[in-house]
């Protein structure tokens, strides 16, 4: 990481005293602070709690002239403006966001969409910052996941960024950006997960998906529910599947179609759901039985999305296959019904699952 710091800034063409101007956090976190208070007989909003996470420049600076500013950092202000003029007047240095790895919101700050619209609006105005910077939750805190680093064997954002890399079921390894919080933001018609950090072992790690539904923060689901969303949606290149008799296979080269049709008044959202099994557990003497146990896979991963598209529609109002934004191409009628009405829609749409997988080996 040193030696790639070195090399940007070198190939960057910076002098040594524009770097000594210079902060670059790898990691950010964002929190709201309490609860509105009475300035002057008016209601004010709470504080934002920014925290930044620094790489160690003493390990690449001659002599370690760029060492006096810590490698973590908490300010507080009313936006992100101020809380960036507080830094520079503490440390007579500028923040550069153009290595900044991964940002974090606090659970309190996506449960409050004024004060996330409002940062959003500064992150969008940042020309250093990158709209394929990732994005998590601290469930809790932001500042108190940037804070786990002595575990991290470095910096947080370095952690979180190898974190998301780590996760090889993804065909995106990336699946929530601040660019698709922003998108969100403006065409408000889609489901997004927010990858949800929570300590374990001293260690950051994902223990749930934060969902934001019409630019709403819902809840927290399960990682279990999160991945039958993205296997809806056909974001994995690999899922696990359990029959309930210690039969447990992997399923790769997953293909998944959806349909969406009209039945007595409401969207009937039809996901097919194909692919290709491998036996962790569990084994078959004979094409009989090999035939039973996927059937088993079968029926259980149906009855599995069966549960899973019920429960999110009736208690986070959230269409499982995220079918309205396909809507268009899919059912043209449906869409003119439901424009400009995701949240209508998500409500109305029931689904039908169909699901096929075809067992490749045994071991």
């Amino acid at each position: 990481m040193a030696a790639a710091f070195l090399g940007m800034f070198l190939l960057g063409g910076c002098e040594s005293e524009e770097l000594e101007q210079r902060s670059f956090p790898l990691a950010v976190g964002v929190d709201v602070q309490g609860k509105p208070s009475m300035e002057d007989g008016k209601e004010a909003e709470p504080k934002l709690v920014v925290s930044f996470d620094f790489p160690d420049l003493a390990q690449i600076s001659e002599k370690g002239k760029a060492v006096d500013t810590p490698m973590s950092m908490s300010l507080e202000g009313e936006d992100l403006f101020r809380v960036e003029k507080s830094y520079e007047n503490n440390t007579n240095r500028v923040l550069d966001y153009n290595h900044i790895k991964a940002i974090v919101f606090g659970e309190n700050l996506i449960s409050d969409s004024k004060r996330l619209r409002s940062v959003l609006l500064a992150w969008e105005q940042q020309e250093s910052a990158a709209r394929n910077i990732s994005l998590f939750v601290g469930r809790g805190t932001a500042a108190e996941i940037l804070t786990l680093n002595e575990e991290t064997e470095g910096s947080m954002g370095t952690y979180l960024e190898e974190l998301l890399e780590s996760q090889k079921d993804f065909r995106q390894k990336k699946i929530a950006t601040l660019g698709s919080l922003i998108n969100q933001w403006h065409n408000q018609d889609e489901l997004l997960l927010l990858p949800a950090l929570s300590e374990q072992g001293s260690r950051p790690a994902v223990s749930g998906y934060a969902a934001i539904k019409d630019f709403e923060y819902r809840g927290i689901l399960t990682v279990e529910e999160a991945m039958q969303v993205f296997l809806c949606q056909g974001l994995l290149e690999t899922f696990t599947c359990e029959s309930g008799k210690d039969e447990v296979a992997e399923i790769s080269d997953i293909r998944v179609l959806q349909k969406v049709e009209e039945s007595e008044g409401v969207p009937v959202v039809t996901v097919s759901v194909k692919g290709q099994g491998r036996m962790k557990s569990g084994q078959a003497s004979s094409a009989g039985q090999q035939y039973q146990i996927e059937q088993r896979m079968e029926k259980s991963l149906t009855a599995g999305l069966q549960g899973c598209a019920q429960k999110l529609r009736e208690e986070y109002g959230i269409d499982i296959a995220n079918s309205y934004v396909s809507l268009g191409g899919l059912n043209r009628d449906l869409y003119w019904d439901y424009r400009n009405q995701p949240e209508k829609y998500s409500q109305s749409a029931r689904h039908v699952f169909e699901v096929e997988i075809d067992i490749l080996n045994w071991e």
